[in-house]
């Protein structure tokens, strides 16, 4: 073995070692603290529609539906793609009620306002969900090695509208395990 071939595998096993220390650090709270922002940024939206009136302070479905993000932003740390879909097979066999979420934006009256906060909660799963995936050193691989071939297949796969059905209920098992957390 030459040290040519020495230095260049202990750059290449240096390299490796610092894009694993790298995805198991800075990347994963990087990853979490962009999902939170987005959640506080939901929430926030949520109380500018109790301040402008279309939903009370006081209301049992305001109060729901806040703490209900708060525990999502608490529990965003804990939250990677392992654990959801053990947790989401659990909850399939099981078919649970809705969460406590879900059941306060039912009972909000105001369709208009119902609309609202189920889209802006359905933004803040959808980070979640999405952070989940980032930081996933797996599926990080995965993208990186079929990005090309991935995007040349989906753009002609009818999938999206797959992938946003399934998109509520991943969110209701998020909420469901925050809740329980």
């Amino acid at each position: 073995m030459t040290i040519t071939t020495l230095m260049q595998a202990l750059i290449g096993l240096g390299s490796l070692t610092a894009l694993i220390v790298i995805l198991y650090g800075p990347w994963q709270e990087i990853c979490t603290d962009i999902a939170r922002q987005i959640l506080f940024e939901k929430r926030d939206a949520i109380f500018d529609l109790a301040h402008s009136g279309k939903l009370s302070f006081t209301s049992r479905e305001y109060t729901t539906i806040r703490s209900s993000l708060q525990a999502s932003i608490r529990f965003a740390h804990e939250l990677t793609l392992p654990r959801f879909l053990v947790m989401a097979a659990w909850l399939w066999r099981r078919h649970p009620q809705d969460s406590n979420l879900r059941r306060a934006i039912k009972l909000i009256a105001d369709p208009a306002t119902r609309n609202q906060v189920e889209g802006l909660v359905k933004d803040a799963y959808r980070a979640l969900l999405l952070m989940m995936v980032a930081k996933s050193p797996v599926i990080l691989l995965l993208f990186a090695v079929l990005l090309l071939p991935g995007l040349i297949v989906l753009r002609y796969l009818p999938i999206s509208g797959k992938v946003k059905s399934i998109e509520p209920r991943a969110g209701d098992f998020i909420q469901l395990e925050a809740e329980a957390a």
